[in-house]
């Protein structure tokens, strides 16, 4: 772990501190965590304490060299995969919603997602633009479709009828144009302005 990419990582409000390692582990620095929930002085040295003392959080944390405030000094680390266990935890208490409300909801973001929000922080930042889908190929209409076709909108109710000829027209019938016709009752007509199809053509 000679060398380490950092970075500042932006979250509800404040930057978290991160870093890779050339086998390329992250971790999340300690006292950023702790200073972004809000907790004060005596409690983020608490949690460290903690860090420190339990058997399982212990294995995933290191003292990495990192710039702080104070210029770059050794800090606790977790490594991320640690980082949602030991928020978890945490626990939410109804004395800590009463007496501190603020400070629950930021902990509670945080057990969910400050894991991905360090780990996409280090993701390859794509800006290619989605790939533009390829038209689809129309097989040649036959007779068979151009009579099913009539026999469908001609069995439809008026008000489906737009619906109806929109997917025969994707399907790559060629859809003559439908005029609305309103009267005085509520309900309206549908007129074809051109024969959808000549079947005597076909006969």
């Amino acid at each position: 772990m000679n060398e380490l990419e950092v970075r500042k990582v932006p979250f509800m409000g404040t930057e978290l501190m991160a870093a890779r390692d050339n086998d390329g582990q992250i971790w999340a620095g300690v006292r950023w965590m702790c200073d972004g929930i809000g907790f004060s002085e005596g409690q983020r040295k608490r949690q460290i304490a903690n860090i420190q003392e339990d058997t399982v959080l212990s294995k995933g944390g290191s003292n990495l060299i990192l710039p702080t405030k104070g210029g770059t000094q050794r800090t606790l680390c977790l490594k991320l995969d640690y980082v949602p266990l030991w928020l978890a935890k945490i626990a939410i208490t109804p004395r800590m919603e009463r007496e501190t409300p603020e400070l629950a909801a930021r902990l509670e973001q945080y057990q969910l997602k400050a894991k991905d929000v360090l780990a996409a922080a280090f993701l390859p930042q794509s800006k290619q633009q989605p790939a533009t889908p390829a038209p689809v190929e129309h097989r040649a209409l036959t007779t068979d479709d151009y009579i099913t076709a009539a026999r469908l909108a001609s069995d439809c109710r008026n008000e489906r009828l737009p619906y109806v000829l929109g997917f025969l027209e994707k399907g790559g019938f060629n859809i003559p144009k439908v005029e609305e016709l309103r009267q005085d009752k509520p309900s309206f007509n549908l007129r074809v302005e051109r024969t959808f199809v000549n079947l005597e053509d076909f006969l």
